[in-house]
């Protein structure tokens, strides 16, 4: 299985811990974690607790706090159903005490992250996926992760933009949950973030640079919000596995683009109701309203990339840069 994510190793355990049982699902964390990873290893302790292996499982939460320095919500680690064989444990106390602390200092000290990705050295002239005119500009792309994820999770699907003669910029949200874990609760705070993204960014690719913002799950909530309350001026939108609170919301709130006619691209799976049935609401609303929208779904994915998805990327890029004018 290609790119192991912690998003996409989440996914799977979870399909096959309803199906199969928590044996299954702990065998397929073991086979395919990483315990260098807060997040997947947040899923083996859990997983191990819930096999009825408490000691094993407590080892695992040890090892990942005091050796590795990882940090949990105190919260969580109180009241996680998996997690109620070992409150009574020797250390356990000293463990969530130690991770409320960390916790304490990690939000005092929460701040956005962005990872630019320049163009490659080869890609020279106009590259597939280009804006026609794009010689004098550098092209853009502005990646938003998913719920719980960072940075690193984006780099692994969108870097193959920068063989196209794209630079990437790679966002991480502020607003941390645990270790290596970031969400956006926050979706106002999000877009201002962007905002200041784009500025940095302005610095790199120049102030008339052709924007394309691209997202994952949650992400495109945050993309939309500052798109459509923000006016963030992106030429073109690139969603994967959208998840958004009230697509029929968000579709009414399409009327704010005025005259502003970015060109986007949805990409669903057809396992995935929730995304699958947002992206068909926003781009038929996008459609109704005369803005050119696609939406693709994917057989047999449910919330997660497509294997090829470095391919429907390519063309994406290609389509939106189509008539740009710029």
């Amino acid at each position: 299985m290609t790119n192991m994510t912690a998003t996409r190793l989440f996914n799977e355990a979870l399909e096959r811990r309803e199906k199969l049982g928590v044996e299954q699902a702990l065998s397929f964390v073991q086979e395919h974690g990483d315990p260098n990873d807060a997040r997947q290893m947040n899923l083996l302790y859990a997983l191990t607790a819930a096999a009825g292996r408490a000691d094993e499982a407590f080892a695992l939460l040890s090892e990942a706090v005091t050796e590795k320095g990882f940090w949990y919500p105190a919260e969580y680690l109180l009241e996680d159903e998996d997690l109620e064989s070992l409150r009574g444990r020797e250390g356990f106390a000293e463990l969530a005490d130690l991770c409320g602390k960390r916790e304490e200092a990690a939000l005092a000290n929460a701040a956005p992250g962005l990872t630019v990705l320049e163009q490659s050295k080869d890609a020279s002239g106009v590259a597939a996926g280009q804006p026609e005119t794009a010689t004098s500009v550098r092209p853009t792309l502005l990646v938003l992760h998913g719920d719980q994820e960072n940075e690193r999770d984006t780099e692994a699907f969108w870097k193959s933009a920068q063989e196209l003669g794209w630079n990437v910029g790679l966002i991480r949200s502020s607003q941390i949950r645990f270790s290596d874990a970031y969400g956006w609760d926050d979706i106002d705070l999000g877009a201002a973030e962007l905002r200041e993204h784009l500025e940095t960014l302005r610095g790199i690719a120049g102030e008339e640079a052709f924007i394309v913002l691209g997202a994952f799950s949650t992400g495109a909530e945050v993309a939309l919000n500052a798109v459509l309350h923000d006016e963030f001026p992106a030429d073109g939108l690139i969603f994967v596995s959208s998840w958004l609170d009230d697509a029929a919301e968000w579709a009414e709130a399409l009327d704010r683009l005025e005259e502003r006619k970015p060109r986007s691209l949805w990409i669903a799976g057809a396992e995935d109701d929730e995304g699958r049935e947002s992206s068909r609401v926003l781009t038929q609303a996008l459609q109704e309203r005369g803005r050119k929208a696609r939406l693709k779904v994917v057989e047999d994915l449910g919330h997660d990339y497509p294997d090829d998805f470095s391919i429907r990327l390519a063309e994406g890029l290609n389509w939106i840069a189509q008539d740009s004018g710029k």
